[in-house]
């Protein structure tokens, strides 16, 4: 299940993109590139928008690698124009949500995600008139002591008047723990995602008639994921009410993974709160637990045999 992040840049754009017919096209594939910025015009016309695309530099953190891509447009006509940007990321799943501008996914392109994206201040570009837009991304994989990097990022700025600009490539560059960008190794990421499953206590009584059960889930390797999710066949009666810590909504026997995406080696233990079955007979019969990884749809585990765990809603006697 995919999570939307922002809401679609205006309905007066999304109108007048209808009126004149755009076709908003994928991310185009990049040439290599780690220069310090870049840019491209949609045309050998002077008055077509230029965009800039500043170095994007992962930090290593606590919690993988954090860095920003600044992207600066400017409207060179002398009249108004609306201006967005369509950008792929260099490193799937490395999009960090953001609350600063509206940016809305609209696909996967070569397995990373596009995204569509606004300007603080909204898409009406006045002539003569710059927008800067900071890119947030973070990858959740241990880091290095050695410097890496990742092509074939790309921005695309996207123009009423002028139609779509030239692709801008950009390239993720990792830091190394002891400050160096040089030399870079190339950075592998896993293609398949490596998650487990399994009881963290025994199920007790919980409120209002329910019952409590406990659970580990564990995420090795630093494959693309957007969510992880548990489902089970609940006997008649029985659902899922709510986890703690809150995860969302659950439905009927399913409910996300509290927290997100997870860092590579990351363990989460959270409970599950299941209504009673309505015979209670039922609350001795074995539940198999599934977990499962979403990456825009649910991706296949390396190793699927430690993806189920079994329980039953009987509590045993003190």
């Amino acid at each position: 299940m995919y999570r939307k992040t922002g809401t679609l840049l205006t309905a007066a754009l999304l109108g007048l993109t209808a009126t004149i017919g755009w076709a908003v096209p994928a991310a185009a594939a990049p040439s290599a590139s780690a220069s310090a910025s870049a840019s491209a015009s949609a045309s050998a016309s002077a008055d077509a928008p230029t965009v800039a695309v500043s170095r994007l530099v992962l930090e290593p953190t606590e919690r993988g690698y954090r860095g920003s891509l600044r992207v600066t447009v400017t409207n060179n006509s002398d009249s108004t124009d609306f201006l967005y940007f369509q950008i792929r990321e260099a490193v799937a799943g490395s999009f960090f949500e953001s609350a600063e501008f509206p940016c809305d996914p609209v696909g996967l392109s070569e397995g990373r995600q596009v995204r569509e994206c606004g300007f603080p201040g909204g898409v009406q570009v006045a002539p003569g008139e710059r927008r800067r837009a900071n890119v947030e991304f973070q990858v959740l994989t241990t880091p290095r002591s050695y410097p890496m990097i990742a092509a074939g990022g790309s921005v695309t700025v996207q123009s009423t008047t002028f139609g779509g600009l030239e692709a801008v490539p950009f390239s993720a560059q990792f830091r190394s723990l002891d400050g160096k960008l040089t030399r870079p190794q190339t950075y592998l990421q896993d293609s398949q995602p490596d998650a487990s499953i399994e009881l963290a206590g025994p199920v007790t009584e919980g409120p209002e008639n329910t019952r409590r059960v406990p659970v580990r889930v564990r995420y090795a390797g630093d494959a693309p994921h957007r969510d992880l999710e548990v489902n089970a066949q609940l006997p008649v009666g029985a659902s899922i009410l709510y986890c703690e810590p809150s995860a969302g909504p659950p439905w009927g026997g399913g409910a996300y993974v509290p927290g997100g995406q997870m860092m590579a080696g990351e363990e989460r233990v959270f409970a599950l709160f299941i209504s009673r079955p309505s015979d209670p007979a039922d609350e001795a019969n074995p539940i198999d637990l599934e977990l499962s990884t979403s990456w825009l749809e649910t991706v296949p585990d390396v190793d699927p045999s430690d993806n189920t765990v079994t329980f039953n809603l009987a509590v045993a006697a003190s």
